[in-house]
């Protein structure tokens, strides 16, 4: 009972701003996040070579790493 008279019975509506506020902020945190993963798969998948071999599953590659230190 003392929660109805601290908050009353009313419900809260968000205001438009608000709303816009909070989907421009999730766009942008969203975005933000693909590009990161776009930049990392680019520069760490793309660009090494080396890299790109050693995730290749073929039995050829089995011994990849102990012929390039040998």
């Amino acid at each position: 009972m003392s929660c109805l008279i601290i908050f009353g019975t009313s419900n809260w509506v968000p205001t438009d701003y608000l709303i816009y506020l909070i989907l421009i902020m999730g766009g942008l945190l969203t975005a933000g996040v693909a590009m990161s993963v776009f930049s990392f798969y680019e520069d760490h998948y793309w660009g090494d070579e080396n890299f790109r071999n050693e995730l290749r599953f073929h039995p050829l590659n089995r011994n990849f790493s102990k012929k390039k230190l040998g």
